[in-house]
């Protein structure tokens, strides 16, 4: 297969540094026009718009030979990566692109195969956009040195792509917003949560009582009740610790010992989890009590955040096949 010498390694940072440079003007025109015509939306609650963050959004490439369909040359994502950020380059094989002509059009292609193949769910899209082997102008191409980004980002629709991008996401929320309290608990992935993308941890955990009692503590946390969501969220880790004892254990505590502290206390003990996940663990233990035995209004968003992050971390730490 034909890359034109696209799959040579030694360019790979040329594509990323002008990618990173495209990515910086989409990020700011994108910041711009929520500030200006979604003021209230961003004030509110920035959590559905995903790409304010850098930290939490990733920049991938694939690479695709000529025969692909004869134009593309790569395919670009900015992701949500909540808590982290990727940045690479990744050329496609023939073992990646075989079944190709099964799909409908190149975006079924990439979203159903390419992404799910290394590591990437298409929830996490916030967009992407393509570069070509027929585009002969370097001005023009992020895959030569002198790209510049004003005129990449009008001749290949970057600037509608953003306001397609924020009417999607203004869009989501209030769909969700809309939706009864009934209905939206049965998903909590469904909603716009830029903090943690939810659909991997519930799909690691692959548990229907932790996916309840996290439905649950995000329908709470969509109706701004900080409160019952932190004790709820207090629940859903102790879930998540005793699936980590039951894996490096090989026992299911007893109905006595699945309060967080004994929990931590355990998996402490038999040295399955590390000093830091320990402290992590007491800090969310101190602020489930809190929430369970103090008036409302004390546990605040950032509790419920942090408490999130301590599932995730705890989660993908012990319960992930490394």
């Amino acid at each position: 297969m034909d890359y034109k010498g696209l799959n040579n390694e030694s360019k790979f940072q040329v594509f990323l540094n002008n990618t990173i440079k495209i990515e910086g003007e989409i990020r700011k025109l994108y910041t711009e026009r929520l500030k200006t015509f979604n003021k209230t939306n961003l004030e509110h609650n920035p959590e559905p718009f995903r790409l304010l963050n850098p930290d939490n959004c990733s920049v991938i490439l694939f690479i695709v030979p000529y025969e692909f369909d004869f134009s593309t040359a790569c395919q670009v994502f900015l992701l949500s990566t909540p808590g982290k950020r990727h940045e690479r380059v990744i050329p496609l094989g023939h073992d990646d692109l075989m079944d190709v002509d099964s799909y409908d059009n190149k975006e079924i292609f990439f979203n159903s195969v390419v992404l799910p193949k290394h590591g990437y769910h298409p929830s996490q899209i916030i967009m992407d956009f393509s570069d070509f082997y027929t585009n002969r102008d370097k001005d023009l191409s992020i895959l030569y040195n002198t790209v510049i980004p004003d005129r990449f980002m009008s001749t290949h629709s970057i600037r509608s792509n953003i306001i397609n991008t924020i009417r999607d996401e203004v869009s989501e929320f209030k769909s969700v917003n809309n939706t009864k309290l009934s209905y939206f608990a049965k998903d909590a992935y469904k909603f716009p949560f830029s903090i943690i993308d939810l659909k991997p941890l519930i799909e690691l955990v692959n548990d229907d009582d932790f996916s309840y009692q996290l439905d649950q503590a995000m329908a709470a946390y969509h109706e701004n009740l900080f409160l019952p969501c932190a004790a709820t969220l207090g629940v859903v880790l102790e879930t998540v610790c005793i699936k980590v004892l039951e894996l490096h254990d090989g026992k299911t505590p007893k109905s006595g010992e699945t309060q967080l502290g004994k929990l931590k206390d355990s998996l402490m003990s038999k040295e399955i989890i590390s000093r830091r996940d320990n402290n992590r663990l007491e800090v969310a233990y101190k602020m489930r009590n809190m929430a369970s035995h103090t008036s409302p209004g004390i546990a605040l968003k950032e509790d419920c955040h942090f408490m999130l992050n301590v599932i995730n971390a705890i989660a993908f730490e012990y319960l992930e096949q490394k």
